[in-house]
């Protein structure tokens, strides 16, 4: 099985604590999903702060999407493997004596999921279960943070979304999402791993190259002259929170596990606590990037709950836990990321084309 290594940019925002730096320093950490556009950006934060960092991914090698990646290339271990494989999972726990575990790898695009349901339960549920199982051989003892999200809960008529609300998934990625949590829940009650939930709202910032997403693609179709496309009808309410915030989010979760006493199993919803229908969110982006292209609605979202927000107060008060970013002052950090990206890119073809 082919390795790599790398990591990611800088994460602006983070400003660890002492006492927070002091938990990560030489501590070994897996991320599976380690590849993805969360894994590298929390992998990157872990490495800043003296985590030795092993990401596991699927794809042969670390995607370098800036130069601040490519700098920081040899300062993580990167292996291409799959979460459903057991041996590998107990290796990389038991080889590296792993001490947290950040769960983040899942089949993400809610229509891929839609088009292939099998698979996203297969990777979703089954790779928690294994990842899990091999924790409970091979690394008891971790912090164990598995990656849910605010789509777990399905559709509920009061929102925000709380804690103790049901996991009701019904279309295909929600309910795989709804399997995943409870099956984390259930190692926790009933194997004891030290194991947390992270319930998140809709990420976004630089690095997120599936263009299917409404943020990086809007920017993108602009950046180009294009009018931004909304497949909905622009009404659909989600609740963004900025990278930055949940790689905050994921480290304070996996510090308050590490303390003595907590209560195994708990999950915890981390979101800004506002909504935004699409519309506006693109027309927050067309501000910034100064565009009067009209937006295309197409209307044609299926299957998708019609609004979506949390509250995260249990974070705020247990973790310690609140975003930095407004949702204008993330797009604003995110917009410049695209257009240095796109700008970057757009060179290189022109000189590999010279």
């Amino acid at each position: 099985m082919e390795c790599g290594r790398g990591a990611l940019e800088n994460m602006e925002g983070l400003n660890p604590t002492a006492e927070s730096k002091g938990f990560w320093k030489n501590r070994a950490v897996l991320i599976t999903g380690g590849d993805g556009f969360v894994g590298s950006r929390l992998g990157h934060a872990l490495m800043e702060q003296g985590s030795r960092v092993f990401l596991l991914g699927s794809k042969e090698r670390l995607p370098e999407l800036d130069p601040a990646s490519r700098a920081l290339v040899s300062r993580s271990t990167y292996v291409c493997g799959d979460i459903r494989d057991r041996a590998l999972m107990e290796q990389m726990l038991a080889g590296h004596r792993i001490q947290t575990v950040f769960h983040l790898a899942a089949k993400a695009i809610v229509g891929e999921a839609l088009g292939d349901p099998t698979e996203a339960l297969d990777i979703n549920v089954r790779g928690t279960w294994t990842v899990l199982e091999a924790a409970r051989s091979a690394a008891k003892d971790a912090e164990i943070v598995v990656a849910s999200s605010d789509k777990a809960y399905g559709s509920h008529r009061n929102l925000p979304y709380q804690e103790d609300y049901p996991l009701q998934g019904r279309n295909p990625y929600d309910c795989s999402k709804s399997c995943a949590d409870l099956v984390a829940q259930m190692y926790a009650e009933t194997y004891g791993l030290n194991i947390a939930i992270t319930r998140c709202a809709n990420i976004y910032g630089g690095g997120d190259v599936h263009f299917s997403r409404l943020i990086p693609d809007t920017i993108r179709s602009i950046h180009y002259g294009k009018s931004p496309v909304i497949r909905s009808d622009g009404l659909f309410r989600r609740d963004y929170v900025y990278i930055a915030d949940i790689v905050s989010a994921y480290r304070a979760t996996a510090e308050w596990l590490g303390g003595k006493n907590q209560k195994k199993g708990e999950a915890f919803n981390f979101g800004t606590n506002a909504s935004h229908e699409a519309r506006d969110v693109v027309e927050k982006i067309s501000r910034l990037m100064r565009s009067s292209l009209p937006s295309v609605i197409l209307a044609e979202a299926r299957y998708e709950i019609r609004d979506q927000y949390l509250n995260a107060e249990k974070a705020r008060t247990a973790l310690g836990w609140s975003p930095r970013f407004t949702l204008d002052e993330g797009l604003k950090e995110t917009v410049s990321w695209y257009q240095d990206f796109f700008t970057r890119q757009d060179n290189a073809q022109k000189s590999a084309g010279a």
